[in-house]
């Protein structure tokens, strides 16, 4: 017999889980697994390097997302990406102060909210399933290249391929790129979030704990695949099998933390490198210093301009220097500049992707009512309008200045234009002793390994690295130290499928996110009644 509710009882519908038997994760549950997952996303990266670590962290934030009410997830969400950026961008509190350090943190922090709020949807709507998992992997993947993207051309730093520098997961690299090694990430994550739940007892189905075996298989098998994964064709130039080059690292004393000032030393520093790696009687095709390395508008000083003339006469090579230059009043240009006996040689790249708020400053009238921190940046950088590709003697060599590394349409677009191999200026030297360079400079491995050429990566103050194609390093040069490293260094020809079909890739990810998002609004949510007895 069926009871009648009495008018003192409230009936309420009541959101459950797609499958009976799957199980909400609890409020506190979820803020502490996605604090937990924040931090340890954030150990996955150099210089602590435990890539194994990002599947987990990953795990544990859609395990957080995965609760009653979507306003839980989305706290979720933020209390990770916090957890997760507030010590990966430390280097931002030694460049702009704790209040934009804290800003950046809390404003990336956004992106893995919504990630959060849409992965919930997806799991509430559809259930644990591999193709939630799926589904959530390339929303993961497409959540990273939107905060790489905007605004304002986005922040790249912190994204999960970066992570894989040392892990064989780094094969897949040249076949998908920087966005499909993030789906490799996602769906690792959301296998591990699928083994939580067996181990649990918060699945719908096998509730046994055994049921998590078949989640970590796929994720081993994955891994195994990597290791076994082969390299595209990378043809060899018939007329440059590889190039001789030196990459000069001056060093200079360490600048007080906040400083943009650029000491005379600089200039004088890398001089007498280059004369010691003279004195050497080496020889080198090509002198490559880094970002920074000639001070304010080296053209506009005779002296210096000489002194470069010289070395070049000297060395019988052409040298690469970087140097800031005025574009009116108010602008300046970040440019590279090649240098030979003869002075400039008319070949040169401005940097097409300059950094918001640390080389210009977007909306600068309305930001500087906010803070006085806009005034750091006192000429807003000015970007180029195309890539960089320098001729050697035939050779053609991109160049990419400091953060561009971690872009991968910029890289894109130096190897599409024709580049041989890539070369990297940096100037680190305003971020002391954080994990900046590090940082970097597993960037430009993975970035070697993705666009089937050798990376000369040359900084200030170091780290700095040559890498071949397939990620072996030939020479490096250390933190706050002066020297020079050599190598000869492969070129390539050959375009890996992530340079040449990167848009497509991202495509086909983005569509496959947006089926499952698609369909997850489509399916009704499952409620069911519950009385409530009024007191």
């Amino acid at each position: 017999m069926k009871d009648n509710p009495s008018a003192a009882d409230d009936i309420r519908e009541v959101l459950v889980p797609h499958f009976e038997g799957e199980k909400f994760t609890p409020p506190i549950i979820a803020l502490l697994s996605a604090i937990a997952g924040g931090f340890l996303f954030h150990l996955s990266f150099d210089p602590y390097g435990l890539w194994g670590l990002l599947p987990v962290a990953l795990g544990g934030l859609i395990f957080a997302s995965f609760t009653r009410r979507w306003i839980t997830a989305v706290v979720a969400g933020l209390a990770f990406g916090v957890s997760a950026f507030i010590p990966l961008f430390s280097w931002a509190n030694i460049y702009a102060g704790l209040g934009p350090w804290l800003a950046l943190a809390a404003f990336e922090a956004l992106y893995i909210a919504v990630f959060s709020f849409l992965t919930r949807l997806i799991l509430v709507r559809r259930g644990i399933r591999f193709s939630s998992s799926v589904g959530i992997a390339c929303l993961w993947a497409i959540m990273e290249f939107v905060r790489a993207s905007v605004p304002w051309g986005g922040l790249s730093w912190g994204m999960s391929a970066f992570a894989f520098s040392n892990s064989p997961l780094l094969n897949f690299g040249p076949w998908l790129g920087i966005t499909g090694l993030g789906a490799v990430s996602g769906l690792l994550g959301a296998l591990v979030f699928s083994a939580l739940c067996a181990l649990t007892f918060r699945r719908a189905r096998g509730r046994n704990g055994m049921h998590a075996v078949w989640p970590a298989s796929v994720a081993i098998i994955i891994v195994l695949c990597a290791l076994v994964t082969p390299r595209p064709a990378n043809s060899v130039d018939s007329g440059h099998h590889s190039i001789h080059i030196a990459g000069i690292q001056g060093n200079i004393e360490r600048p007080k933390a906040g400083s943009y000032y650029i000491p005379d030393t600089m200039f004088d520093n890398h001089v007498e490198r280059t004369r010691e790696f003279l004195a050497t009687n080496e020889s080198a095709r090509l002198i490559v210093w880094p970002e920074d390395s000639t001070g304010w508008d080296v053209t506009a000083h005779p002296e210096r301009m000489a002194t470069l003339k010289d070395l070049a006469r000297e060395s019988g090579a052409p040298i690469l220097v970087g140097t800031q230059r005025p574009n009116g009043e108010k602008a300046r240009f970040n440019t590279s500049v090649l240098v030979d006996d003869n002075g400039l040689t008319g070949q040169e790249y401005t940097k097409r992707h300059p950094v918001p708020f640390g080389e210009y400053i977007p909306q600068r009238e309305f930001f500087a009512k906010i803070t006085d921190k806009v005034s750091l940046v006192e000429r807003d950088m000015t970007p180029g309008d195309k890539p960089g590709i320098i001729d050697l003697s035939g050779a053609k060599i991109g160049v990419l200045i400091c953060f561009e590394i971690a872009y991968e349409q910029s890289v894109a677009d130096t190897v599409n234009a024709g580049a041989e191999l890539l070369v990297v200026q940096s100037n680190n030297a305003l971020f002391l002793d954080s994990h900046e360079s590090v940082q970097q400079l597993a960037q430009a491995k993975v970035f070697a390994v993705i666009s089937g050429r050798s990376v000369v990566h040359i900084s200030t103050v170091g780290d700095s690295a040559i890498f071949t194609p397939e990620g072996r390093k030939l020479a490096g040069l250390g933190h706050w130290t002066a020297g020079t490293m050599t190598a000869d260094v492969p070129v390539r020809t050959g375009l890996t499928p992530a340079m040449q079909h990167g848009v497509a890739i991202r495509g086909i990810i983005a569509a496959c996110a947006g089926v499952v998002l698609l369909g997850s609004i489509i399916a009704p949510p499952r409620t069911i009644k519950e009385r409530r007895s009024r007191p």
